[in-house]
């Protein structure tokens, strides 16, 4: 259960993460630019820990050519499922956005943990813990769901397949779980295997900016007297986010870890807007989203209950 609560601590982080990114996006004009600028902000942090701990930040060839070639995709599909959601959101908007990301991403993970694919150790897909996802994932919609309450609903002729490339952001989330904690035990390193995916992340989001050739100009949005220092900070976060996640998901399984830091962004994301926090609106949080959070957590605390 300690494992859990550690999930729940690292994705009450995560929405902080967003705002950060939030305010950076306002002051780079670009998603691309910002998405670069906070995976190389992460992956130096990373490397600078990597260094400290492991004495070095590279990887013995042997060890590359003996690894299955999967090993090494956490970084490009974690890329791939990020940028996708920054073009996917204003076709089917926030609600249907984060409930098929989220549907995805557990049903993924346990998909993943049941069979053991990807060489994961094998967690059975037990009444206890179909109980806890179901307990998880009704909650998590009625939350999101009270949260975007009043909003206006998505144009009658968006195409379903819109939906499917949603449930793929989620599988692609998922498979990032799985791949980045077995990276981790064969670096023997959750650090280093942290950094392995930022740098790889990186290097892709570089060739996307090449290729996109956005505007580089830093300006001041309007309203503001300067841009904040803590803007450049998303990357920080997101480099915690990935190395927990590669901790946590050999120990727990990529399910339960997925469920657990998921619960926690929903968490965190309704302190966010409720107090305003990093610039962000103000947005009071509404009753059915606290019931909804209460489940989610009691859905965490059956998933685990195995092993209490």
């Amino acid at each position: 259960m300690l494992y859990g609560l550690m999930g729940l601590a690292i994705g009450i982080l995560m929405p902080t993460q967003s705002a950060i990114n939030n305010r950076l996006r306002a002051a780079v004009s670009s998603p691309w630019v910002m998405a670069t600028v906070s995976f190389c902000v992460g992956t130096l942090c990373l490397a600078l820990l990597t260094w400290t701990t492991e004495g070095t930040v590279g990887i013995d060839g042997a060890l590359i050519a003996q690894q299955p070639w999967w090993m090494w995709i956490g970084g490009l599909v974690g890329v791939i499922a990020m940028t996708t959601t920054v073009l996917l959101l204003p076709i089917i908007g926030a609600l249907y956005s984060t409930a098929l990301n989220l549907t995805a991403q557990v049903i993924t993970t346990m998909v993943v943990d049941h069979f053991g694919l990807f060489g994961v150790e094998v967690y059975k897909a037990s009444p206890w813990r179909l109980t806890g996802v179901l307990i998880v994932l009704v909650s998590a919609l009625v939350a999101v769901a009270a949260g975007r309450a009043g909003t206006a609903p998505q144009h009658a002729s968006t195409s379903p397949i819109w939906y499917l490339v949603g449930l793929g952001v989620g599988v692609c989330f998922g498979v990032q779980v799985a791949v980045n904690g077995q990276l981790a035990g064969v670096l023997d390193s959750a650090i280093h295997a942290g950094f392995v995916s930022f740098a790889i992340g990186t290097g892709v989001l570089l060739v996307l900016l090449a290729v996109t050739r956005p505007s580089l100009r830093l300006r001041v949005p309007a309203g503001e007297h300067r841009n904040p220092w803590w803007m450049w900070l998303g990357g920080l976060l997101g480099a915690m986010y990935v190395t927990g996640v590669a901790f946590l998901s050999p120990l727990i399984g990529s399910a339960a870890t997925v469920i657990a830091i998921q619960t926690g962004i929903l968490a965190g994301s309704l302190a966010v807007d409720h107090f305003g926090l990093l610039s962000a609106p103000k947005k009071p949080v509404q009753p059915l989203q606290v019931v909804g959070l209460v489940f989610m957590v009691a859905g965490v605390v059956i998933t685990h209950a195995p092993d209490l």
